[in-house]
């Protein structure tokens, strides 16, 4: 889950081609499996229990996935105009998923399911690659957000925020904010209050 660029948000196409070069036959190709999907805000498109069967593109729009624990919600990452999303774990492993996804705001999504994700990797060497990188990239985030949880003060994490997403202030409300930093909704409160956002 990426970071979000204010100026010039990058189509579907261009995503695609960040990491990879495809030619444009190739490319036509993947993109024609990739079919359009609106969601309204409270909109769930995954659900913890559920198995997976697609993975999205998020071309507008906020999502925010979370699991439950002791009656609460717990937020583990937000994906945005730009950037990829979905419960990639259960689309991955065809086990459900252990958290729900859910829109945050009105969202304009495409998706692409399993079967045809795993026929363009077979059928174009470039999509193979694609996903060899795109999955780095999944478990190098994944290592990251995990140290910094764990190894940085509640401060520290909010600075990070600030510094390194300060879009995200604006765009997701601040207990989902506090829940995915680790931190009480006072505590963010009382942080932002001394940032004076």
């Amino acid at each position: 889950m990426g970071l979000f660029l204010f100026l010039g948000m990058p189509s579907l196409k261009e995503t695609l081609c960040k990491n990879v070069e495809m030619n444009n036959e190739v490319l036509r190709d993947f993109m024609s499996y990739w079919h359009p999907l609106e969601i309204t805000k409270g909109e769930f498109i995954s659900e913890a229990g559920k198995v997976e069967n697609y993975f999205y593109y998020v071309e507008k729009g906020v999502l925010r996935a979370y699991f439950i624990k002791d009656g609460q919600d717990r937020s583990v990452g937000f994906t945005y105009d730009g950037d990829y999303s979905g419960a990639y774990d259960s689309f991955l492993t065809r086990k459900p998923s252990l958290f729900y996804l859910e829109a945050l705001t009105d969202c304009k999504l495409y998706r692409i399911s399993k079967s045809d994700l795993e026929l363009m990797y077979d059928k174009h060497k470039d999509v193979e690659r694609w996903g060899r990188l795109f999955n780095q990239e999944i478990l190098f985030k994944k290592g990251f957000h995990e140290i910094n949880v764990l190894s940085y003060t509640a401060e520290e994490r909010f600075e990070r925020l600030l510094r390194e997403s300060p879009h995200m202030i604006q765009l997701v409300p601040q207990k989902h904010l506090a829940s995915y930093l680790g931190m009480s909704a006072e505590t963010f409160s009382r942080l932002r209050k001394k940032t004076k956002l």
